[in-house]
């Protein structure tokens, strides 16, 4: 049981032990008398200046003592780990677990703790944070190890940028405009700045018409271009149709505008009837029976 032990008072006579936090008697403070904390009767802390204060501050002094940080008195032959040791354990992690290449990856304004030393045979790892998207600020826990066993946990963050090729305008495209090898140039950019489908590949583009006005250094993304039609509304076309035993050939006038691999209506000229096929690569619309 923790007790108090006060000194002898101002008249000469000892005063018994009490529990920490009684008054001396009445009319008098245990505040102002100095006092010491025991711990069956070995060990003594002498403390002063009783009071809430005074009773938090020793708890929290004995907290630390009995449960005292990482410290080590002889560093001979640790080894303090490093920015430098971060940033590559964090690019080496994203490496392995991202389609990113290592010349892709930047790791920057790490926030770690000034000094963490590692015993010999020790090693760590860095895991990011639950449900961390590995772009932007991110929150990483650097685990000490030793022998498979965690011994101490630091968090750290570091701003991730992940550099990727992104093809940009290099001047103001119109509405339903054919993209030349011109009109666009190839560019790295960070990841996390660009739109949703946005495109890497020139391949990817040129050839393509634009579905709405876009302006100069703009990237391009999926949803602003389309394939050009092979075929425009009023065009004469050739028409199969066909089943599993029957094949005909015919001329239709298209009812819209043909682009490949889409649905086209195409008026029969024989028929007299529209009927519903698919544009093939040579502007052939194939028609199911």
């Amino acid at each position: 049981m923790l007790h108090v032990n006060t000194k002898d008072n101002e008249n000469g006579r000892r005063r018994r032990d009490r529990p920490l936090g009684l008054s001396n008697r009445k009319g008098t403070n245990l505040k102002v008398c100095p006092y010491s904390v025991v711990f069956g009767g070995d060990f003594q802390v002498k403390l002063y200046n009783i009071g809430i204060k005074g009773i938090i501050c020793s708890l929290l002094w004995i907290i630390i003592f009995f449960n005292p940080p990482m410290v080590f008195s002889n560093t001979e032959g640790y080894r303090t780990l490093t920015v430098t040791d971060i940033e590559g354990v964090i690019k080496g992690y994203l490496i392995e677990n991202t389609p990113y290449g290592s010349d892709q990856i930047r790791v920057q304004n790490i926030n770690m703790a000034d000094s963490i030393l590692l015993s010999p045979g020790w090693d760590y790892e860095v895991m990011p944070a639950p449900k961390s998207q590995l772009t932007g600020r991110t929150a990483f826990s650097l685990n000490i190890k030793s022998d498979g066993r965690n011994i101490q946990t630091y968090w750290i963050s570091a701003n991730i940028e992940i550099l990727v090729d992104a093809v940009m305008t290099s001047r103001t495209l119109k509405d339903r405009q054919i993209i030349s090898e011109d009109d666009i140039y190839l560019s790295k950019k960070i990841l996390s700045e660009l739109p949703p489908g946005y495109v890497s590949d020139v391949k990817d583009i040129i050839g393509k018409r634009t579905k709405r006005f876009t302006g100069i250094n703009r990237p391009i993304t999926e949803d602003m271009v389309e394939e050009p039609p092979l075929f425009k509304r009023g065009d004469k076309v050739f028409v199969i149709a066909e089943s599993d035993t029957l094949k005909v050939t015919t001329v239709g006038i298209a009812s819209e505008d043909g682009i490949k691999g889409r649905p086209v209506k195409v008026l029969n000229i024989q028929s007299k009837k529209e009927v519903f096929g698919e544009v093939m690569e040579d502007g052939i619309v194939k028609v199911r029976w």
